[in-house]
């Protein structure tokens, strides 16, 4: 389980890559990762196609890149990034981060105390690694949680209700 105010700790590869893989088959739910849409450009990296909806509007398509060095201890890093470069530069690729606002559990913030792109929610690594305060109910517990909790939370600030657009 994570603790406050705790540097995370990478843990060994053979370790990450061994939880990724038992969980990656129950987050995915009997689908392939070609028939989900997601890719895996190494043994520790998930690119994940999502989309954000506007009430109304069409959808805008983003790229989320999951790495898993820190893995099951804490949870993945997460970033919106280019989907030509499979990077975030800031601020050329600000326009690739979606605009979540309103909900307690999820924001995203493109320079963050001026250090970088920040999905400022428990279930990501980053928000740890930037020290941001968090209640011990909310912290990330590998004992009972995988990454399809930080996928789900993610999906669901791209939902009409919290989506607003993208950062410009």
């Amino acid at each position: 389980m994570a603790t406050i105010g705790a540097d995370p700790v990478p843990v060994a590869p053979a370790v990450a890559k061994a939880a990724l893989e038992a969980h990656l088959s129950k987050v995915l739910r009997g689908q392939s990762l070609e028939e989900a849409g997601w890719v895996r450009p190494d043994l520790l990296t998930l690119l994940i196609p999502l989309a954000g909806q506007l009430p109304g509007g069409e959808p805008d398509d983003f790229l989320l890149r999951f790495h898993f060095g820190y893995y099951p201890e804490w949870p993945p890093s997460a970033q919106f990034v280019n989907p030509e470069t499979r990077r975030y530069t800031f601020p050329e690729d600000v326009s690739w981060v979606p605009k979540i606002e309103g909900t307690p559990e999820i924001q995203t913030h493109t320079n963050y105390n001026s250090g970088g792109q920040l999905i400022c929610c428990s279930l990501t690594l980053e928000f740890y690694l930037v020290r941001h305060g968090v209640e011990e109910k909310h912290l990330w517990d590998s004992k009972t949680m995988n990454f399809g909790a930080t996928l789900y939370a993610i999906r669901r600030g791209l939902g009409p209700q919290f989506y607003k657009g993208r950062h410009r």
